[in-house]
């Protein structure tokens, strides 16, 4: 399974990662209990690519001029970097509270990926009927009531992780 993740991981230009400043591969890699710990919170198993993702590339900064393709009327632009399991943890669990009017941030079963300066979302479902979709989440959009919500305000970017992934490597710039 990770090879089709992992050539198209190794495909797109990340910020290098500064060795003579101490930075190893490792530093930006998830471990299999921070992984664990956010499989628990959801309470099923992520998707294999973005595990495997997560464990094998981690927290990275991009810097791929093809973050600016266009998926389905959205620019990708927001896209700055991708998060480790912990903050993946950290931004699911704070976009998923509900407070005392029933409101959340987020649906249920959707994990942040990402989370931009705009507050722009990266979502990826873990719901059984959605699993492994990527969604986009316009960061205007505040906290309500998300019971029985049908992905009313939520744009779908990829029906998996791979594929967006696929979507970046594939575009070609001007």
């Amino acid at each position: 399974m990770p090879s089709n993740i992992e050539t198209l991981s190794q495909q797109i230009v990340w910020k290098p990662i500064d060795a003579e400043d101490g930075e190893t591969p490792e530093l930006f890699c998830s471990t299999e209990e921070q992984v664990l710990a956010v499989e628990a919170f959801l309470n099923t198993k992520l998707p294999q690519d973005y595990r495997w993702f997560l464990r094998n590339v981690g927290r990275r900064l991009i810097e791929d001029q093809r973050i600016e393709v266009r998926v389905n009327g959205i620019s990708l632009e927001f896209l700055d970097w991708f998060r480790d399991a912990v903050d993946v943890l950290t931004f699911t669990m704070m976009a998923s509270d509900v407070d005392d009017d029933g409101d959340a941030r987020i649906p249920p079963n959707l994990v942040v990926m990402e989370s931009s300066i705009s507050r722009d979302l990266l979502l990826l479902d873990v719901s059984e009927n959605n699993y492994g979709k990527v969604w986009y989440m316009n960061g205007y959009q505040g906290e309500k009531d998300w019971s029985g919500h049908n992905y009313e305000g939520l744009v779908l970017l990829a029906d998996s992780f791979t594929e967006l992934l696929e979507k970046i490597v594939q575009y070609e710039p001007n």
